[in-house]
């Protein structure tokens, strides 16, 4: 089957112009001649240079391998300080790093100025006394002065106990008065060695005595009761701490005893 367009009445025979018109000739040989004209000019006037690139040098190095020997290290040192890169300088390696460490150290260590005692001068004392000279054929002996200690009775003294730190308790805070002993002391008493372990409270008060030593032996019911009944430095900081004490017998005045 053909279909055939349908075509507008009045329509020409076809619908585009296949044939153009014919120009001028005239216009044509205008435009070819600026043309011409246009390349004339630039081939004449323009130059364009062009050079040949330059030839360079290829990056290229050179490695040497050095053994671990004395002419190795030798040739690497010289390699390193003759080469184009100095050597750094490393502190730690340097011969001078530890005298100078040394002299910086003492410098900034604290030292103690000398102890220069004061001198005083000591009373002269004459313990030979004043000699009377003799007259001419006259014999003359100087009066034997004899003289003793002043010693006090043997009555006025006794056997009573003092305290001595262990640990825990230094010897300048402990009391200078202590109560006075009662209890009989005998040889045995006084020549053993007693050492007690004290629990004090924040007034100084003892709350527990334990013996550490011979707690068995007589006498040491009494002298923890001695012990009890002494009063020590307060420390309202710590409500409890334990320190240890010795206790031993000395000749104290009838009157009292002193710690001291």
């Amino acid at each position: 089957m053909t279909v055939k367009p349908q075509r507008p009445a009045g329509a020409p025979e076809w619908i585009f112009r296949w044939r153009g018109d014919r120009q001028p000739l005239f216009p044509k040989l205008v435009a070819v001649a600026v043309a011409a004209s246009a390349f004339t000019f630039l081939i004449t006037v323009v130059r364009v240079k062009v050079d040949s690139p330059e030839k360079t040098a290829l990056r290229r190095g050179s490695l040497i391998y050095f053994q671990n020997d004395v002419q190795g290290r030798t040739m690497a040192l010289r390699a390193s300080e003759g080469g184009p890169f100095p050597s750094r300088f490393e502190l730690s390696q340097w011969q001078g790093l530890p005298a100078l460490e040394a002299a910086a150290m003492t410098s900034v260590r604290y030292q103690a100025p000398p102890y220069v005692p004061d001198l005083k001068d000591i009373k002269p004392l004459n313990l030979v006394g004043t000699l009377r000279l003799a007259a001419r054929g006259e014999s003359f002996f100087p009066e034997n002065r004899v003289t003793s200690p002043g010693t006090t009775p043997v009555g006025e003294m006794k056997v009573a106990p003092f305290i001595y730190p262990l640990s825990g308790v230094a010897g300048e805070v402990l009391p200078a008065e202590l109560p006075a002993f009662t209890a009989e002391v005998d040889a045995g008493k006084s020549s053993t060695s007693w050492r007690f372990l004290v629990r004090l409270n924040a007034a100084g008060s003892v709350a527990e005595c334990v013996s550490l030593e011979k707690g068995g032996e007589p006498g040491a019911a009494e002298l923890e009761a001695w012990l009890q009944r002494i009063i020590f430095k307060e420390d309202f900081t710590r409500p409890s701490r334990w320190i240890s004490v010795g206790i031993g017998f000395t000749n104290q005045p009838a009157d009292g005893t002193d710690a001291r």
